[in-house]
This record gives C-alpha cells, structure tokens and sequence, in this order.
C-alpha cells in the first residue's frame, strides 16, 4: 500500500482483538474529525490482522458512524465471530475517549470457483491528465492535499442528476490495495454539493462497500471513482459509489447514507447566494496557495 496511508493506519495490538491508535490532525484528517474512509481502512486493517489469513481477502466492509472521532486513542476491539471452510465473519468496535463512536463488520473468504463477468464496465473516460485544483470549493480539508483529482463526472455547478467523480491519484503513490482504495472511494467531494437546495455538511451515518474480485495495483494504476446521489429525504441522502482501476477492473461498488445539514446550520448565520460564492473563492485561494 501507499507509503503515507501504511504509516497513518499501523496499528499496536494490545492484547487479544484490541488495536490502539493515537489519531489527530495529521495527513488523513477531514474537517473536524478523521476522515470517514481512512477511519473504515483502520477498522479494516484491524480486523485483517485478527484474520491473520492472506489468502482470506476482504469482501464486504459496512460500517456505522456513530460519533465523532476526537484527538487521542482511538481504540479497535475486533471479535472473529465465525471462522467457516472458506467464508470468516468478523466485528469491531471503535471507541474514542471511553465513548462508542463505530460499529463495523465484514466478510473475508477464499477465492473458488464461479462464474468471471462483469455488467457494469468502467465508463469510457479521457486518462487523467491535469489535475483539477478548483472542483473542492469549500470543502477542503487536510485529507484532499493527498491526492490529485481529474474530474470526469459531473461539473462545478448545481447540477442534476447529482453526480461527481473522475480519476484519483495519490501524491505519495506506491502499491495499493484495498485499504488505498477505501479511502480513494470516499475522498471526492459528495455529489450533494452540487445540488439546487444545497447543503454545507454531510456526515456519513453509514457505509457500505462490496470489494471486487482483486483489489491491488502498482503505483502508475489510477483509480476512476463515480459518485451519484439516488435520492434524499428526511435529512438524509443516499448515494452509489463505484470504483474501478485503469485496467477496467471493478474495485469496489458502495452505497453510503449521509445526513445532510444547511449552511446557515453549520454556520450559525443566515447565508445568501453572494456570501457562498464569496465562500467559495476564499477557499478556492486557500487551496491554491497550498498548491
């Protein structure tokens, strides 16, 4: 895996089915808490150590947030609940400051027999080329400085069908798997964003990934990402991730469940459209200047 994300997710095992990590502001940070993909690849990585099995590949991860995660210990207690001929049930449970901020599972099993195919083929794209350093807006945090992104999906206004994505490249590139491309599926900015009754924030309350048949690749492989927002009510949004390496091969297919709050709620002060463009810009010179 990438240099940068082996160091951020390594992890001291402290007795049996306990992992501990001191988390912080650091490369995988979001806004105001660890980034929601690097803290499924914490989990994940826990729980591919209580495994102990490399020939038992990830294949489903689902995880629930249930509270922010706070500088300090976070603390990962993973239980194998049933160890089967070719299929491993596993939880974890990942507390931050005594308190139960995550609750995840996931399935790992052996390769078999079956039938190869693959009905949802990469969308046909132009390569990555000239990174997009304006598509993050407002929305930038420490974990988008990672990355390069070369947007190929959606645009930089509100638009519908709410949709986003396109090629992802990280900065510190090396060997990839599955841990790599959690974080790449969750990196981009959520397609919300770009809708007509926008919103300024959206928490992921829970997630939900299929693993491809292989996923690895070498440090010149990108990865395509696809974000599509299928629908919203009640305060939430539901949204299809899909991710694919450059050879074709799907990575990962996703959904995600997001609650959704307005400017003037996570800001605490009425907004008009002038103030958010005004947002924007300001940030869009914060982004620049880091580049």
């Amino acid at each position: 895996m990438s240099k940068v994300l082996e160091e951020e997710t390594a992890l001291t095992r402290e007795a049996d089915g306990r992992y501990v990590r001191e988390v912080g502001p650091g490369p995988f940070w979001g806004v105001v808490t660890p980034h929601g993909g690097f803290l499924m690849a914490l989990a994940m990585h826990a729980m591919m150590r209580e495994v102990d099995d490399a020939a038992r590949r990830p294949r489903v991860l689902s995880q629930h947030f249930l509270g922010s995660v706070k500088p300090g210990p976070l603390v990962i207690d993973v239980t194998v609940e049933r160890v089967g001929r070719g299929v491993t049930s596993v939880s974890a449970r990942l507390s931050s400051n005594d308190r139960l901020v995550g609750l995840a599972t996931a399935l790992f099993s052996l390769d078999a027999e079956g039938p190869d195919f693959l009905d949802e083929p990469m969308p046909e794209v132009v390569g990555p080329d000239e990174p997009d350093t304006e598509m993050l807006g407002f929305f930038v945090a420490t974990v988008h400085d990672q990355f390069e992104f070369h947007r190929r999906f959606g645009d930089g206004g509100r638009a519908l069908p709410c949709e986003g994505g396109g090629w992802v490249k990280s900065r510190h590139p090396g060997a990839w798997d599955a841990r790599d491309a959690r974080v790449a599926s969750d990196v981009w900015v959520p397609p919300i964003i770009r809708h007509p009754d926008r919103v300024c924030a959206t928490p992921s309350l829970h997630h939900v990934v299929h693993f491809g048949p292989d996923v690895a690749g070498d440090e010149a492989t990108p990865i395509l990402v696809h974000h599509k927002l299928t629908n919203g009510g009640a305060g939430l949004t539901d949204e299809s991730i899909r991710l694919w390496a450059e050879d074709g091969r799907m990575l990962m297919s996703a959904r995600q469940l997001r609650t959704v709050v307005a400017p003037e709620k996570a800001l605490g002060r009425e907004l008009d459209q002038n103030a958010l463009d005004e947002a924007e810009k300001s940030h869009d010179e914060i982004r620049t200047d880091r580049d």
